[in-house]
């Protein structure tokens, strides 16, 4: 972590234990903000990879003069996007739940929405929600319930803007597309006494791919070879007297959105034992998803080849004045 990032830590952690936290405190606070809590830092990384943010960065939200969040607050991050050759700058709030209605309280979204009136900028909620499913959308599109200003899960995802934002997409990986591994035998070691289990010495001879209709397909590109890291696919393998062969193959055909593949490729990367990707580490520049750059051209290769049969990109319901 870089020292001006690991100092800030410190000092948000100080501030909200106080100064006369000890040491073990203050440690087990850093280690809560630098893994649990950037909720910001992810989604910073998801729209910095999708293509058309052109900057993102968090607001401080330490605010002075004392008793000024009482009646204006400041959002969470501001964003510039690019969307038919104009900038489009935004403030965003970021939220997270796995319930199927996001609620604001009233003074909350006043205060929220007073910070955006006083800028003259477009507010906007970026809501993870169940299934780690992003949506954003208009702090407007909240409506009152009996009290508090509510959005359901199905209306934020109709009117989701980051299609046409930030450039998600949806793809759907053909059942049967898969990844094979054949291992031709060199020398019988040993096997179970009377039994299955045999020990031999292998050479990996072949590695190919199929597409939805068991054609083989050779020469991907890596970011085309990267889709099926972020797929589920299920491994099974055969023996066929000369070669061993293990294939992963897709069975599932729903779609996944292109900013939910880039958390399973992270995650595939992820040493052994380890289960949470360190977002604040990508935003601060010591890690890179470089090598994912371009994954909807790879998507669109792999359609070409039959292995993906619909990209989507989504729109929403209501397009909001701003993006008119």
């Amino acid at each position: 972590m870089p020292n001006d990032d690991l100092e800030r830590l410190i000092h948000e952690s100080l501030e909200q234990l106080g100064w006369s936290a000890d040491a073990s405190q203050v440690a087990q606070r850093v280690k809560r903000l630098d893994f649990g809590l950037p909720l910001e830092d992810e989604f910073s990384v998801v729209c910095g990879w999708l293509g058309k943010c052109k900057l993102i960065h968090k607001l401080d939200q330490s605010q002075y003069p004392e008793g000024s969040s009482a009646s204006i607050q400041a959002p969470d991050l501001l964003a510039i996007f690019e969307n038919n050759g104009k900038d489009i700058p935004v403030l965003i709030e970021v939220k997270s739940s796995w319930k199927n209605t996001l609620s604001f309280r009233p003074d909350y979204k006043e205060r929220l929405q007073k910070y955006a009136d006083t800028l003259k900028l477009p507010l906007l909620v970026a809501w993870r929600t169940k299934w780690d499913i992003w949506a954003l959308f208009p702090l407007s599109n909240l409506r009152k319930a009996q009290k508090n200003f509510n959005i359901n899960f199905e209306n934020a995802l109709c009117n989701s803007l980051l299609g046409m934002l930030a450039g998600d997409f949806s793809y759907t990986v053909k059942s049967g597309a898969g990844v094979h591994i054949s291992c031709k035998k060199q020398r019988f070691v040993e096997s179970e006494q009377g039994g299955e289990p045999q020990h031999w010495e292998v050479v990996i001879d072949d590695v190919y791919y199929t597409n939805g209709n068991s054609d083989t397909v050779r020469d991907l590109s890596p970011i085309a070879q990267s889709i099926f890291y972020s797929w589920s696919l299920e491994e099974f393998q055969e023996d066929i007297g000369s070669h061993i062969l293990f294939h992963s193959v897709a069975k599932e055909t729903s779609a996944l959105f292109a900013h939910m593949a880039i958390t399973r490729l992270l995650k595939f990367k992820l040493p052994v034992g380890e289960e949470n990707i360190h977002w604040r580490s990508f935003v601060s520049g010591k890690d890179s998803v470089s090598e994912f750059k371009e994954f909807r051209s790879g998507v669109l290769e792999n359609m070409r080849n039959g292995i993906v049969s619909y990209v989507l990109d989504p729109q929403p319901q209501n397009v909001p004045d701003f993006l008119n």
